[in-house]
């Protein structure tokens, strides 16, 4: 059921507002985004504004922005947000700062990850709040809604049972006509139909190949 949040409104981005809440009550949060700039450009908006830094979130910065023997701006831009304890995630990074993130999530050292919807499949992190900023994404037919499915998926990375008794998934509406639509079609609405790939022979073909090289299927 919808359930009613009330924030401080002191900015005029309401992730901005969820993610500086998050922090006040000392969970952490999934931010999700549906483009690489975003995730970075979110991070970044949210960073500024703590002003809270550690010891061991110093060392994590440095790590990250040492990842590669030549820094980036796009190292030089994790290191300074994960210097506040925020971090952004996505297709663009080095395994080894995936890994940083991730691990220090878990921890609880790094408490807001902006990202795209990579994070939101197969992930089990202590996300007490999983903030959709996103509901629209560009397709071939143009800037469309996502799949109800996907949105299943990434309000589900909220309330994990290892990590909490309960979570919050937050989506974001620019106007009452754009909260009805999401009302209507993602809380309310059904999922999609799923369907099986392995009727497509080459697609089989690979599974159970990869079946007998992990030795699963030892037997004809």
């Amino acid at each position: 059921m919808p359930k009613s949040l009330k924030l401080d409104d002191e900015f005029d981005s309401a992730v901005l507002n969820i993610a500086l809440d998050t922090l006040k009550i000392g969970k952490q949060a999934l931010v999700f985004v549906n483009t690489k700039k975003s995730a970075e450009k979110t991070a970044e908006e949210i960073s500024k504004k703590v002003k809270t830094e550690s010891e061991e979130l110093k060392i994590l910065s440095e790590t990250a922005l040492n990842a590669l023997s030549r820094p980036t701006k796009q190292c030089e831009r994790l290191s300074f947000c994960i210097k506040k304890g925020i971090a952004f995630h996505h297709a663009g990074l080095v395994h080894r700062q995936k890994d940083i993130i991730e691990e220090n999530f878990r921890k609880g050292a790094i408490k807001i990850i902006c990202c795209t919807p990579t994070l939101a499949y197969g992930i089990d992190m202590p996300a007490y709040r999983s903030v959709i900023k996103d509901l629209k994404r560009y397709t071939m037919h143009g800037l469309s809604w996502i799949p109800v499915l996907d949105y299943m998926q990434m309000s589900g990375r909220a309330g994990r049972p290892n990590y909490d008794k309960e979570g919050q998934a937050i989506a974001i509406a620019i106007s009452s006509g754009e909260r009805e639509k999401i009302e209507e079609k993602y809380l309310n609405g059904t999922p999609e139909e799923i369907y099986s790939k392995l009727a497509v022979e080459p697609v089989l073909r690979t599974y159970v190949l990869s079946l007998i090289a992990a030795s699963f299927t030892p037997t004809k």
